[in-house]
């Protein structure tokens, strides 16, 4: 599996340290950002760019802007960016649909490395284009 290009957005440091260091030894290319609109920020101007994320790994619980709202932005302007979703909260607490209908895969936190690197493996498998990307 070729280096992702991913942005992890969390208002947490040891939450964006430990998810950032399994995905930096695993050969992704991590950029972080400590809130919402940071995230949003970054996402868009990489857009601009012409240099897009593979994936998004947001928390869901954050000031500003959540990740209800990042999950629902980082799909209206780029459908085929995975995204991951970090929860906090009760496994058994609703989410809103918005979150339910466009978020890849939800993980629930306290996450462990493995838990991160099957879920980053799932989301790649579903997407075959990530590998294609690779040879070009």
């Amino acid at each position: 599996m070729r280096g992702l290009n991913i942005l992890v957005i969390d208002d947490e440091p040891a939450m964006v340290d430990m998810v950032r260091k399994i995905l930096e030894k695993d050969g992704h290319k991590v950029i972080t950002a400590e809130n919402g609109l940071e995230g949003l920020r970054i996402f868009e101007k990489a857009l601009k760019e012409q240099k897009p994320f593979d994936l998004v790994i947001t928390d869901l619980g954050m000031p500003q802007i959540g990740g209800e709202e990042v999950v629902t932005v980082v799909k209206a302007l780029s459908p085929s960016t995975s995204v991951i979703l970090l929860s906090g909260w009760d496994s058994q607490a609703p989410l809103g649909r918005k979150v339910l209908a466009f978020a890849d895969l939800i993980l629930h936190k306290p996450v462990t490395g493995k838990e991160l690197r099957n879920t980053v493996k799932r989301i790649v498998e579903a997407k075959p284009n990530f590998e294609k990307r690779s040879a070009l």
